[in-house]
């Protein structure tokens, strides 16, 4: 409709040009206004050029309005005369290849001189008459932590601490730098000694990259980074360089992995890969894929060789869909006797697969089935934990299911089902919740569940409860609850029932400043234990 009325708007205008036609005026659409510069967004920018006259609508007239001091295939940079003051929106028209001064007026009124004042510094720097490429986006946060245990039992008390910091800041003074990171340090009372021995027990980074742009389309980062297109992976520390087409993405990485004992930095896990994905997306619907192979090594010997793919969609309405599957492609028959032989295989170590409907406004259903075989990395853990990994097949089934009965009354199941083949029983677990939001007279959330689990070592059923409320608006919150707690070792005949509290609290300080308290208190027959959890966080 919008470019409907444009249309509309300019054939009216057009009948007051000297004798052209209305295919001779191009219209445009003012982006954006800085303080020296006004952007006009067209269709096109195709006969339009550096020192070219742009005009504006006026009581039926047009009106010389602006200079063109820049231009790319669909917008212009441009210089607006004196008098002239514009909005993002406005109408702007062209008139491609036209030799039409400054000074001309463009109706049959009598003419209007117009005197033209340009900027000095705009005409001689070039990279100031150009729109921002990129522009800039902070956000991050700082937190520090407290957590507190304690009971009547002989064990001892303990305190711990945790401090984190986040930042995600993209494109730093609408440059193409951006810089990401998640840092976290812990430690426990008394046991300073372990920081003191290595500083990676306590310190992890999680995140701590930087990004260049070297273009819109590609982008290349270096340090400590999870790529969401190899998310299997985890994190990575090295280089990583990614090229857009359209909807395609390429990309390759190169680096090695944390140390798999502290999280640390260690050069002797190298590994590198590349990846293809492809991303399509409409008012509708969406599909995202993406195809990447990785080798991985210890001290420059295989260690893992293998294929992932990762897939999801909405292609019908209403239905999502998301799936992996993981191929190794390379196996090391071990023999001490006459050595070990490297084998190329095709393994398939992993699928998952999960979907979701929403079959109307109020009731959604889900599934999973997740089938995938423990890892084995041949060098990283040949000698000291190779025994421990499962080659059998986890077999796990997960359904659940929402249904809003009225505004404020919510009900929801999820149950689960997953076999070891090792295993003489199957794992099973069946939860159910009813929340209602806000009852009336008190404005009080109260959530009630119940779950029931059978495994091959426990047994047993969990009750509870939970009230909320909000205070001041949602700047302080406050809340309580209770669960019974009754389960059975099965293979010692030992039967533990205990009753947990729950209490927090939290207050939003300040518009980036907020401070929670938490306690829980498990109280068995003979033993109780407690645990306070306390938390500042600063956001920026």
């Amino acid at each position: 409709m919008k470019q409907l009325v444009v249309i509309i708007f300019v054939i009216l205008i057009g009948v007051e040009l000297f004798g052209q036609s209305v295919s001779e005026n191009l219209p445009g659409q003012v982006s954006y206004v800085s303080s020296q510069n006004v952007y006009v967004k067209f269709k096109s920018t195709e006969g339009i050029s550096v020192g070219d006259t742009l005009f504006m609508p006026s009581q039926g007239n047009l009106i010389p309005a602006l200079k063109v001091s820049n231009l790319s295939s669909s917008s212009c940079v441009c210089i607006p005369l004196p008098g002239i003051i514009l909005s993002a929106s406005d109408l702007i028209l062209a008139r491609p290849n036209s030799q039409v001064k400054q000074t001309e007026a463009i109706t049959q009124k009598p003419e209007i001189k117009v005197p033209v004042v340009i900027s000095q510094t705009d005409t001689t720097k070039t990279e100031e008459s150009k729109a921002p490429e990129f522009k800039q986006r902070i956000k991050g946060s700082i937190s520090a932590y407290s957590y507190s245990d304690f009971s009547n039992t002989t064990a001892s008390n303990s305190q711990r601490f945790r401090y984190t910091f986040s930042l995600d800041a993209r494109n730093i003074g609408n440059s193409k730098f951006s810089v990401e990171s998640y840092i976290s340090f812990k430690h426990k009372v008394g046991e300073w000694i372990d920081v003191k021995e290595n500083i990676f027990n306590a310190l992890k980074i999680y995140t701590l990259a930087v990004k260049y742009d070297l273009n819109k389309t590609t982008q290349i980062s270096a340090g400590r980074r999870i790529n969401q297109r190899l998310s299997s992976i985890g994190a990575m520390d090295g280089i990583q360089i990614e090229k857009n087409l359209k909807n395609f993405a390429m990309g390759a990485v190169v680096g090695s992995r944390p140390d798999y004992t502290n999280y640390g930095f260690d050069p002797n896990l190298f590994q590198y890969g590349a990846y293809l994905a492809y991303n399509s997306k409409s008012a509708s619907t969406f599909t995202e894929s993406s195809l990447a192979f990785m080798q991985q090594t210890n001290h420059s010997n295989t260690d893992r060789r293998f294929v992932y793919l990762q897939h999801s969609n909405s292609l019908l309405k209403n239905l999502y869909f998301f799936g992996t599957l993981e191929v190794d492609l390379y196996k090391l028959n071990i023999d001490t006797i006459n050595g070990n032989t490297p084998q190329n295989t095709f393994n398939p170590t992993g699928v998952f697969l999960s979907l979701r409907y929403k079959l109307t406004k109020n009731l959604n259903v889900s599934g999973s089935y997740d089938a995938r075989k423990n890892v084995m990395y041949y060098e990283t853990f040949k000698s000291s934990i190779d025994s421990a990994f499962e080659r059998e097949l986890r077999q796990g089934f997960r359904l659940q299911a929402s249904y809003r009965i009225t505004r404020d009354l919510m009900f929801g199941i999820q149950s689960g089902y997953r076999y070891l083949k090792s295993d003489p029983h199957p794992s099973k677990n069946l939860y159910s919740y009813l929340t209602y939001s806000q009852i009336p007279g008190v404005n009080i959330s109260m959530t009630l569940s119940a779950t029931y689990l059978e495994s091959n070592y426990m047994n047993g059923k969990i009750l509870g409860g939970n009230l909320s409320r909000d205070f001041f608006q949602g700047k302080f919150s406050t809340g309580m609850g209770y669960r019974f707690v009754d389960y059975r070792l099965p293979e010692s005949f030992i039967t533990i029932k205990q009753n947990i509290a729950e209490m927090n609290l939290s207050w939003q300080m300040a518009k980036n400043i907020s401070f929670s308290l938490n306690y829980e208190g498990t109280f068995e027959q003979q033993n109780s234990y407690n645990r306070f959890y306390a938390q500042f966080r600063k956001r920026f």
